[in-house]
């Protein structure tokens, strides 16, 4: 076995970063972030390959394998972070740019995956803010460079020329490794999963493996094709199919690392062949040879370029001419900077690269201190940020009553949530963090009105009685307590709350509809109202991001630019399908709050009406079921709760 140039690695770094770029250029390729993982795989068989056919031939040396990394990675990274600095002193907030300098710093010392495990998760709204949250899968892998050539050597040793000791040692470790992985999903630690090197390097390991020598060989090509077909339909499903969210990597990371595997599997000792320059494999060949600068480039394009939007969203049009600049500049950064370093035409000898990486890295050290000092201003316009900077941590843990009524950490709520008083009308709030983010302005509202206000919410989970309809246990787990307090107890009004748009998305709306009409039939017969409240007013992006863009650049804040338009169009969607009962109102959140779909951005004193992209902040709380309040006391449910009021 010997390690040639293969452009079916090429077809699939292509697959890869196409998928990755599509998923953050926000295509319809839902699970196009699983490209990361597959250049996992990549990198662990060609790196074990080549350490391993060196190790036998007597000429592996730890200076030359470092050195080509060197030449690999940090050249094209090192361009790429110097330069996206050069645009955040003009469009990140004080904050995101003393943060984008402690995060060079984290790129230049191999530390970027433990910078943003701190920061953010990598699905959350805030993550598209970070113009260089891509490194941290970088940082993996040149962990996983610092461990595997160690290793191997070791094995090497310890093996004395008997071939299964490897495999069986690789096998080990990347179980090991993945039982991690599965034991941090399933205590809750989804981020270490995610972003730490130890749970992913059964992934770069799965790669090593097909790498490893005495590993079968297809023979024949109807069987290398079979096999072909069969990875490229592995790898479209997670591509196509997986959704961003902590239920990632886990064991939906299986699929596109096996595709992967099964891919470099099929080509082993197919030659290349020529083709024409515009065939449409040459095309996808093109893609995989830029695909690192193409990786690194992508990213901090995209953020920069949705800042210079007043609503920070991207059209279609828009996107299509960004892939085409992004193309442009990772061709122009692989053929003027990654290959003169690879073809040894800058920086010669080894000494020579090694000398320019670290004078390099010293470079960017201090600038990314220089960075920070230069952050620091106490203009108007800086004022102006801090204060919508504020909202960036915001603090709602006391608004929602986190831990107690909302995501009790065991699952069961505090006695105050869920105790109906006696001689006073009972009103209960049920449903998610949209929910949640209710509860403050509702107790401000209903004080006077002798309410007790009982609350019952969880993260991410829908209001219903369908256990079995709910994608997590935490979730399934709470519409079973729900289901066992409500044949116990009897309230006035069920207020039912949620993040509507997400639980019916597509093709799940009718089956979302579904539920809640079981469950409203339940809680009727039972003889209590239930007043449903619409799509919660969405941004498209962080709202006081927005906000604070669009004072710096001196434009007056619309509601057109910055409203989710598919809020209006679900609304009535919904409004259809739940028609009112004598027991039940379905209350439009938009129509009360939105009048001529003009939603209010920011209240008095300047207080954004949501401290993220949707989540109201205790102003916003106030001011919005100040409109809702009275409308729960009309209609139909009137009869149920009028009396009691």
């Amino acid at each position: 076995m010997t390690f040639k140039y293969r452009e079916d690695i090429d077809w699939l770094r292509a697959i890869a970063v196409l998928s990755v770029v599509a998923f953050h250029f926000e295509a319809p390729v839902w699970g196009g972030f699983v490209g990361v993982d597959v250049f996992f795989v990549i990198s662990g068989y060609l790196i074990t390959g080549i350490i391993q056919l060196e190790l036998k031939a007597g000429t592996f040396s730890f200076p030359r394998f470092y050195e080509r990394r060197v030449r690999r990675l940090l050249p094209a990274l090192y361009a790429m972070v110097a330069l996206t600095a050069l645009p955040s002193f003009h469009y990140l907030l004080i904050s995101e740019r003393a943060e984008l300098f402690r995060s060079v710093a984290a790129v230049v010392t191999f530390t970027s995956n433990f910078f943003f495990w701190f920061q953010t998760g990598y699905f959350d709204h805030a993550a598209v803010e970070k113009p260089l949250l891509h490194t941290w899968s970088l940082a993996v892998e040149e962990q996983f460079y610092l461990a595997l050539p160690v290793t191997l050597w070791l094995i090497s040793l310890l093996a004395r020329g008997r071939r299964l000791v490897l495999s069986a040692t690789l096998v080990a470790l990347s179980l090991a490794s993945f039982a991690l992985s599965i034991w941090l999903m399933e205590s809750g630690r989804s981020a270490a999963a995610f972003f730490m090197s130890p749970p992913r390097a059964w992934e770069f390991l799965i790669g090593g493996l097909v790498a490893t020598e005495g590993f079968p060989l297809l023979r024949h090509a109807l069987t290398r094709q079979v096999v072909r077909g069969a990875a490229l339909v592995v790898l479209a499903i997670p591509i196509f199919g997986l959704r961003e969210g902590p239920g990632f990597p886990g064991f939906y990371a299986l699929a596109p690392c096996i595709g992967a595997a099964l891919f470099i599997w099929s080509g082993i000792g197919v030659p290349a062949l020529k083709r024409p320059a515009f065939a449409p494999l040459e095309i996808v060949r093109f893609f995989g040879r830029i695909s690192y600068s193409l990786y690194l480039w992508h990213w901090p394009l995209f953020t920069f370029a949705r800042f210079s939007k007043n609503g920070l969203v991207l059209d279609a049009a828009d996107k299509l001419a960004l892939f085409a600049v992004t193309v442009v500049i990772s061709y122009v950064s692989w053929r003027y900077v990654e290959q003169p370093f690879r073809e040894r035409t800058l920086a010669p000898t080894r000494a020579a690269a090694f000398r320019l990486a670290g004078a390099a890295s010293v470079a960017l050290l201090a600038a990314s201190a220089l960075g920070l000092f230069a952050s620091r201003s106490s203009s108007e316009a800086d004022q102006v940020a801090r204060r919508l900077e504020s909202y960036d941590t915001y603090h709602f843990a006391q608004l929602y009553r986190s831990g107690i009524c909302f995501d009790p950490p065991n699952g069961a709520f505090g006695a105050a949530c869920l105790a109906p008083a006696a001689g006073k009308p009972n009103w209960l709030l049920w449903g998610d963090s949209f929910a949640a983010h209710d509860f403050h302005g509702l107790h401000e509202v209903t004080a006077t009105r002798d309410v007790n206000l009982l609350q019952a919410t969880r993260a991410a989970c829908m209001p219903t009685l369908n256990a079995a309809a709910q994608g997590v246990e935490s979730c399934r787990s709470l519409a079973v307590r729900m289901d066992a307090f409500f044949r116990d107890h009897r309230v006035d009004l069920v207020i039912m709350a949620g993040d509507w748009l997400e639980y019916g998305r597509g093709a799940r709306f009718d089956a979302m509809i579904a539920d809640l009409k079981h469950t409203i039939a339940r809680l009727n017969h039972a003889g209590m109202a239930v007043a449903l409240l619409g799509p919660a007013v969405q941004f498209k992006a962080r709202l006081p991001s927005m906000l604070l863009r669009a004072h710096l650049r001196q434009a007056e804040p619309r509601a057109d630019d910055f409203v989710l338009p598919d809020i209006f169009g679900f609304d009535e969607r919904m409004k259809a399908a739940l028609p009112p009962t004598a027991k039940f109102s379905f209350i439009s959140v938009v129509d009360a709050v939105c009048p001529a779909r003009q939603c209010p951005l920011a209240l008095a004193g300047g207080v954004p009406l949501a401290w993220d992209h949707a989540h109201l902040t205790a102003e916003g709380s106030v001011y919005v079921m100040n409109k809702i309040a009275p409308l729960l006391g009309r209609g139909s449910v009137q009869s149920s709760v009028g009396a009691n009021e």
